[in-house]
């Protein structure tokens, strides 16, 4: 062998060699022991930490700080870049740590102006003690896994270049609010619905027939409050962009929770099933934990980044929760003093004399990572902050400004809330728990084992007057909010005679109650499903229950269908024999093999496009379709009309609502022809609807054409999971509601399913879509996602029955000696 030669093998091995060395240090160093013994300052006793098959941890500590530092210590070891993510966005800091980039100073300025961090800090301050003490103990596990892994940590934060950021109570209680805002969908319908008015004729937008509250006397009348809403417009389409890039995605975020008591159980105790519905991403949104401190458990989901068990069980009562969907936002239009542009009106005593404030202002820095700092200022009026002063556009005169009002912004205690729920004993402990919790706005779903059951409504709702889906004069006293409706007079049910509860996001009272709630409630498809099945049969157990959380039955569906059909069979322009045949013998299931599924949406979509679109134009029609509540309520109403809305603009000939059936079910089959073939067996459902689990900020960094193709390769082959295909759809009890700007991947779903048997509290079932771990070779990183698609569950165990399981492992955390 020539030398050469030789050379040229040492060096090959040599680059091999470093790059095995890289790949090993970047990506299976991070990587937990999970039988290793870590000595770790800031404990008092040694804490057991038994990971069982799936990667979730069974902490068993003698005392709470202890508890809760080991919980810190195993969410920072699974989940650390996403609870770093979590709290860039809290703060704003993304131009800091991603680059001089326009549209991440634009994000920073948004999300500094909405106050998630600002709230965060203030709500330090009306901790209790005993909460104040979990906060403090599980920060000092978090930094304590930061500081002992500086060496390992995960493969984000070396292809980022960042560190992680240090953690405080203020960022656990950041993370509660950025939920809290994720399920704030209210305002979304409201600035759709305020632009709408003002982009179309009034008898069009009466025609539909979206039921807003009859509205009272204004002081501005239709002509001088144009404009206005338009001026909201570019903070959904921010709202948009951000949620895309964190992968938060999805309009119907919500969920299903029901429950049975022991007189509709196989066992004859009460049954519990939740299911929230989330974006979904890697490694998503839940970590599941089991705590045991001296023989007292609790178990199920929780955030990384929150010291609590969110939606589980203890040793006496179970829990979970559906979005109220309130309204817990308004808009105000504000005056400023036209001689004082630092003044604005905060009362406008009569016509001629009126009271002024100054607006409060702070000036914020964003740090530009290779870019020099930019400032800027944010204004606030008693309503909240200044937004229009993000987005400055012409039709806001000099002197109107407009300020958000959000109950996010109230002092409200959700950790001491969420703390008793967990080690509540009884009924009693429950409830004294709740009048602390205030966003987001939750329903929360109750059993227990001495057979009771309930559902209570909590949230932090304002009472006012006026049309609630407007906007508010901030000038007028009487359009301010009035206190809160109390917590003694929120919605609630305990043990029905009928014996049992369900939630689907649907209406909550009738219109007896006597305080404004929400407008926008989700379309009934799924709450009607939930009740055919629960009083179907006389007694239900495990295996109905995991049918229904994977039920994929369209009630919409079956109700639009026939309507449908009757258009079509009754025209000669086009044969439509294959589509009527596929629709007629449809069961209204989003089975993956199912053609009909297909044809229907397709026809949809295209439905509410060819109606619509000519009306509103190309960005109107874009907001109007992106909360997928609004089309699917609007259409469903439209059909049953002769509305104007059929007739398409773009013509000389006036189109009639046949004449839009008819064409968009000729689209629909024409779509599906040239992007799936030629043969309607190629159309099953499964071809269209699919998933793809991607990691937040990562996935997106990746589309731009100038990222490196190593970041590609990395974010695609490693980081990502998918395509899968998917059964269900946004109407369906197993919601997976796709984008309708880009139909049909699958953007939201249920972000776990669990199910508690109040009969045997040693253990409870449960899936995840992802896995625990954020690791991306871990084991534990989507190894439950094909149980998750199947339809399967695993036992999540609070007992000694553990460890009789062949896989667990256990990791000993000690005090350093």
């Amino acid at each position: 062998m020539n030398t050469f030669l030789k050379l040229l093998i040492f060096f090959v091995i040599l680059i091999l060699g470093f790059a095995g060395l890289a790949f090993y240090w970047t990506f299976y160093k991070p990587l937990p022991d999970y039988e290793e013994t870590i000595s770790l300052t800031g404990l008092s006793e040694e804490v057991q930490v038994h990971w069982d098959a799936y990667g979730v941890p069974h902490i068993y500590a003698n005392n709470e700080d202890d508890l809760y530092y080991a919980l810190g210590y195993v969410h920072a070891q699974d989940r650390l870049w996403q609870m770093t993510l979590t709290q860039i966005a809290a703060e704003g800091r993304f131009a800091e740590f991603f680059g001089e980039n326009e549209e991440l100073i634009e994000l920073d300025k948004y999300q500094r102006t909405l106050g998630f961090w600002k709230i965060a800090q203030q709500l330090v301050d009306t901790l209790g003690q005993e909460e104040r003490e979990v906060l403090n103990a599980y920060t000092h596990g978090v930094n304590a896994f930061v500081n002992n892994n500086t060496n390992r940590l995960p493969v984000e934060f070396s292809l980022t270049g960042i560190q992680p950021l240090r953690w405080t109570p203020a960022r656990s209680l950041a993370v509660s609010r950025l939920m809290g805002w994720e399920l704030n969908m209210g305002w979304w319908s409201e600035v759709t619905y305020g632009y709408l008015r003002e982009k179309l004729p009034a008898n069009q937008f009466e025609q539909l027939q979206l039921r807003f509250p009859e509205s009272a006397p204004t002081s501005l009348d239709d002509e001088e409050s144009m404009g206005y809403s338009a001026a909201l417009m570019p903070m959904l389409q921010q709202e948009i962009k951000k949620r895309e890039l964190l992968e938060m995605e999805g309009t119907h975020v919500g969920s299903n929770a029901w429950v049975i008591d022991g007189s509709k159980s196989e066992t004859g105790y009460p049954m519990l099933a939740g299911d929230p519905h989330l974006g979904l991403d890697m490694p998503g949104k839940w970590y599941e934990v089991h705590l045991n401190l001296n023989g007292k458990n609790v178990s199920g989901a929780t955030l990384a980044g929150v010291p609590a068990v969110i939606i589980g069980q203890n040793d006496q009562i179970a829990w979970s929760f559906t979005s109220i969907m309130s309204d817990d936002t308004d808009f105000f239009l504000e005056q400023t003093d036209p001689l004082d542009r630092g003044r604005y009106v905060a009362d406008s005593l009569n016509d001629t004399t009126a009271s002024y404030r100054s607006f409060d202002k702070i000036r914020e820095i964003i740090k530009v990572k290779d870019g020099d700092d930019r400032s800027f200022e944010i204004r606030y009026t008693k309503h909240g902050p200044v937004i229009s002063d993000i987005y400055p556009v012409q039709e806001l005169t000099e002197d109107k400004v407009i300020s958000m009002q959000w109950t996010g912004y109230e002092m409200s205690n959700e950790m001491r809330t969420l703390y008793q729920i967990n080690w509540a004993e009884d009924f009693q402990d429950f409830k004294d728990a709740l009048p602390s919790f205030g966003v987001p706005g939750l329903n929360l779903m109750y059993a227990d084992v001495e057979g009771n059951i309930a559902m209570y409504s909590v949230a932090k709702l304002p009472i006012r007057s006026g049309d609630p889906t407007t906007l508010r004069e901030g000038w007028d006293p009487a359009q301010d909010w009035q206190g809160f409706i109390p917590h003694d007079q929120m919605p609630r049910l305990i043990n029905p005679e009928d014996g049992w509860i369900a939630n689907a996001n649907n209406k909550i009272t009738t219109d007896s109650y006597p305080y404004y709630i929400a407008t926008f409630w989700e379309p009934p498809s799924r709450i009607e499903r939930i009740e055919q099945v629960l009083t179907a049969d006389s007694t239900l157990g495990y295996n109905q229950f995991q049918s229904l959380q994977n039920d994929s039955y369209s009630a919409f569906a079956a109700k639009l269908t026939p309507k449908i059909l009757e258009i079509i069979k009754n025209q000669d322009a086009y044969n439509f024999d294959l589509p009527i045949s596929y629709l007629e013998n449809w069961n209204y299931k989003y089975d993956l093999k199912s053609t009909a599924a297909s044809i229907f949406d397709v026809f949809f979509v295209n439905f509410t496009e060819n109606t619509l679109k000519d009306d509103f134009g190309d960005v109107a029609y874009s907001n109007f379709i992106h909360h997928e509540n609004i089309p699917v309520r609007t259409m469903s109403s439209l059909i049953d009309t002769e509305s104007s809305f059929f007739d398409d603009l773009t013509t000389e000939s006036v189109e009639t609502k046949e004449d839009m059936v008819v064409k968009s079910m000729q689209d629909a089959i024409l779509f599906l022809s040239d992007s799936l073939g030629s043969e309607p067996f190629e159309w099953r459902w499964e071809q269209l609807h699919t998933l793809m689990l991607e990691p937040p900020l990562l996935s997106r960094a990746a589309e731009d054409p100038e990222s490196p193709n190593a970041l590609k390769l990395i974010v695609d082959n490693v980081l990502s999971k998918g395509p899968y295909k998917v059964p269900s759809h946004g109407m369906s009890v197993n919601n997976g509601q796709y984008r309708w700007n880009n139909a049909f991947e699958m953007i939201l779903g249920p972000s776990i399913r669990r199910i508690s048997d109040l009969f045997d509290m040693s253990r409870s079932k449960s899936i995840l879509p992802t896995g625990q771990s954020g690791n991306p070779l871990s084991d534990h990183y989507g190894d439950q996602t094909d149980m998750w698609l199947d339809g399967q569950y695993r036992w999540l165990y609070q007992d000694s029955t553990l460890f009789e399981e062949a896989d667990i492992r256990t990791m000993r955390l000690v005090p350093v000696e």
